[in-house]
């Protein structure tokens, strides 16, 4: 169930590929032991025009949903993995961070219990 939607500056791709970024996250994620195999989702967005603290810069931002009741220690668990793991893959890019959401239960919809009423 999780989502992970990745931002970045482009030029980010010219020190990783894409689809190197997202796997890299995926497999950090499904690697905390958090989630059942298959159920992480990553995507990524890259975008050309951007700041970050005035000027135009590399940056990666990750947004991670989780359906909520997760504790703190699991959600600061998988932060820090995943932004470990881009600072040692990316030492070009002084901006990365992440932050985690709470989905809450009692509103959240997707086909499977979508069927069920």
């Amino acid at each position: 169930m999780p989502h992970c939607l990745i931002e970045a500056a482009s030029e980010v791709a010219e020190y990783i590929a894409p689809q190197a970024l997202v796997q890299l996250v995926h497999d950090q994620a499904a690697g905390t032991g958090l989630f059942q195999p298959g159920e992480v989702k990553v995507r990524l967005s890259l975008y050309e025009h951007h700041c970050v603290g005035g000027e135009a810069g590399p940056f990666v931002h990750l947004i991670f949903y989780l359906l909520a009741g997760r504790s703190d220690d699991d959600k600061r668990a998988l932060s820090r993995r995943i932004v470990r793991a881009l600072v040692q893959r990316l030492p070009q890019v002084p901006a990365i961070s992440l932050d985690v959401r709470d989905i809450r239960r009692e509103v959240f919809g997707n086909r499977r219990n979508c069927q069920e009423d």
